[in-house]
C-alpha cells in the first residue's frame, strides 16, 4: 500500500457495508431502501452527478468531463448473499459480499475526490444495479441505454478479480500476491421442472409427483460437474508460467496439452471449481397437498453456470433430455451466454496493472475467467473492454464464496486504487 492516506470515512463506509447486509435479492422495497441509504451516505455523489432510473431500480449516475478522454464506466450490482459471518457491530474486521465492499470503496473515493473539486477528463457513469443475481434486467437496461448514445469507454469495470496469496503458490515467486482480472465470465441458466399434478382422488392411480421429481434431480446431478479449458483460462496459465520455477513453467506453458494432468492435480482444489468447472445445482425443492399426504404437485429449482465453450443451447438440450421425462416441463427462468472476453492490453490494461502494481507489491497479475456472476456480460457491446478487478486481498475460502475482510487497511488500499482509476 501507498504511504499517502487516501481521505476516507471509515466509519461511514462501515456502516453502509453493515446496512447493505439487509438487501439479498431484488425486490422494489429493497431497492428503493438501497437507493435511500446511498443518497443519505453520499449526498456529494448524487448532487454533483446526474441520476437516471431504469427497470428493476438500476441507476446511473453520470458527471461529465473535459472531454479530453474517453468515459469511464464503474458497474456493479448491489444485492448478495449472506456471508457466513454477519457483519459485526462492534470494530473489527468484518466479511461482506465482494461486491459490495467494491461499490463502497468507489463511492468513498469518489466522495472525497467531489469535495476536493475533481473533474473526470472524460464522461464518468456509475451503473448500479439492484437484480444482479436474478437476471440482471436492470443492467441489461443500462448497458442498452449507454449503446443507444454511442458510448464508447475506455473501459468498464466491475468487480470480480481480486488478489489473493491463497491460489497457484508453487507456480508464483515466494510471497509474491497474484491478482486476476476477469476478462470474461461464465454463462448462467437458471429454471425449475414441475412434475404433472395429479388430483387428491386420483394420488394412488398416478405417478406421485414427488417420486417423479426426486428421479429427476438424482439425474441432474448424477455428473453435476464438467471440466474444460476455455480461452480465458489458458491465457491465465500461460500467464503464471512466466513466472514459474522451470519444472512448473513447462505444465502450464502450454495448458491445451497438459490440462488433463493439471486438472487431476487439482481435482480437490479451489481453482478448479473457479476457473475450469460448469457445474449444476438443484437449489430448492417445494411441494403442494394436504399435511400428511404425498405431494400433489412438486418442483425444483436448479442453477447451472458455464465455462465460455459451449453455447448455452447446448447445455440447456442437455438439461431436457435429463429432466424432460415423465411428463415434467422444464421452464428457464434465467439465460445468459457467458460473456466475450476483453483483451489484456492496451491503455486501459495497462492503467489496471499500473495501480495494482502501485498497491500490491510485487504482484503477479493475469487474466482470468471471473468466477462470479456480474453485470460486466452486458457491457461488452459498447466497445469490448470490460475488466472485472476489486481490490481486496482475499484468502482461498473467501474467493470461492465473492466474499472479503474489510478493515481499515483494506478499504484505504481500495480507495486508493479507484481514485487512481477515476483519474485515467
Amino acid at each position: 500500500m501507498s504511504e499517502f492516506l487516501a481521505p476516507l470515512d471509515y466509519r461511514r463506509a462501515k456502516d453502509t457495508l453493515r446496512a447493505l447486509d439487509a438487501y439479498t435479492a431484488y425486490t422494489p422495497e429493497g431497492a428503493a431502501f438501497v437507493t435511500a441509504l446511498l443518497i443519505e451516505r453520499y449526498p456529494a455523489v448524487f448532487t454533483r452527478m446526474e441520476q437516471k432510473t431504469f427497470v428493476n431500480g438500476a441507476l446511473v449516475l453520470e458527471m461529465p468531463g473535459a472531454n479530453i478522454a474517453d468515459p469511464l464506466v464503474f458497474v456493479s450490482h448491489m444485492d448478495g448473499l449472506h456471508c457466513e459471518e454477519p457483519p459485526v457491530l462492534i470494530d473489527r474486521p468484518m466479511t461482506v459480499p465482494l461486491q459490495r465492499a467494491h461499490v463502497v470503496a468507489l463511492l468513498e473515493a469518489l466522495d472525497a475526490l467531489l469535495q476536493s473539486g475533481y473533474q473526470p477528463s472524460g464522461q464518468l457513469f456509475l451503473a448500479l444495479s439492484m437484480d444482479g443475481l436474478s437476471g440482471g434486467a436492470g443492467a441489461k437496461a443500462i448497458a442498452e441505454y449507454l449503446d443507444k448514445r454511442k458510448i464508447s469507454p475506455c473501459f468498464v469495470l466491475d468487480h470480480g478479480g481480486y488478489v489473493t496469496q491463497s491460489a497457484f503458490r508453487r507456480y508464483l515467486p515466494e510471497g509474491a500476491p497474484l491478482a486476476l482480472i476477469g476478462i470474461s465470465e461464465k454463462g448462467q441458466l437458471e429454471g425449475r421442472v414441475k412434475a404433472p399434478t395429479v388430483s387428491v382422488s386420483d394420488e394412488r392411480g398416478a405417478a406421485r409427483p414427488l417420486n417423479i421429481l426426486l428421479r429427476i434431480g438424482s439425474r441432474l446431478i448424477a455428473r453435476p460437474r464438467y471440466a474444460s479449458l476455455c480461452k480465458a483460462s489458458a491465457q491465465m496459465l500461460t500467464e503464471l508460467s512466466r513466472h514459474a520455477p522451470f519444472f512448473r513453467r513447462l505444465l502450464l506453458a502450454n495448458p491445451r496439452l497438459t490440462f488433463p494432468l493439471l486438472r487431476l492435480m487439482w481435482q480437490k482444489r479451489a481453482v478448479l471449481s473457479q476457473f475450469f468447472i460448469s457445474e449444476c445445482t438443484v437449489t430448492g425443492v417445494s411441494t403442494q397437498g394436504e399435511p400428511s399426504r404425498s405431494p400433489t404437485a412438486a418442483e425444483l429449482t436448479f442453477s447451472l453456470h458455464t465455462v465460455p465453450g459451449k453455447p448455452l443451447s447446448w447445455w440447456k438440450a442437455r438439461l431436457i433430455r435429463k429432466g424432460c421425462r415423465d411428463g415434467a416441463k422444464l421452464d428457464i427462468t434465467v439465460q445468459n451466454e457467458h460473456s466475450h472476453r476483453s483483451a489484456a492490453n492496451g491503455a486501459a490494461w495497462d492503467a489496471l496493472e499500473t495501480a495494482i502494481e502501485i498497491l500490491f507489491e510485487r504482484a503477479v497479475i493475469a487474466p482470468c475467467l471471473s468466477p462470479y456472476v456480474t453485470d460486466g456480460r452486458f457491457y461488452s457491446g459498447l466497445k469490448g473492454r470490460v475488466y472485472r478487478f476489486s481490490p481486496f486481498l482475499v484468502n482461498g475460502r473467501e474467493a470461492l464464496r465473492g466474499e472479503c475482510t474489510v478493515d481499515d487497511d483494506a478499504l484505504q488500499t481500495a480507495v486508493q486504487f479507484f481514485r487512481q482509476m477515476l483519474s485515467v
